[in-house]
């Protein structure tokens, strides 16, 4: 397996399997991603993604009633300083 590249500045745009990874620890993945999330919390960087990763990441958790998995991916999605989610126009 490679090695993340992380940017100096800017923002750095992610995907559903990013955060999943993230949030449920998926390793090796999670562990190749922690230099990502501590870079964001040390403002290096913005980490975005699009206002569907709401709807990619809620459906596991729901269709399995995992309500703390479920609250843990809203309060990051919803409310956290490392991740802004960003409308979805036919820009983007």
């Amino acid at each position: 397996m490679g090695e993340l590249m992380l940017p100096n500045s800017g923002s750095v745009y992610v995907d559903a399997n990013v955060i999943i990874y993230s949030v449920e620890k998926i390793d090796p993945y999670s562990t190749m991603l922690q230099p990502l999330w501590q870079a964001a919390t040390q403002g290096q960087f913005v980490v975005i993604s699009s206002e569907l990763l709401l709807l990619e990441t809620l459906v596991k958790p729901i269709r399995d009633g995992d309500q703390t998995l479920e609250a843990i991916f809203k309060q990051l999605l919803t409310s956290s300083n490392e991740l802004q989610l960003i409308p979805i126009t036919s820009e983007i």
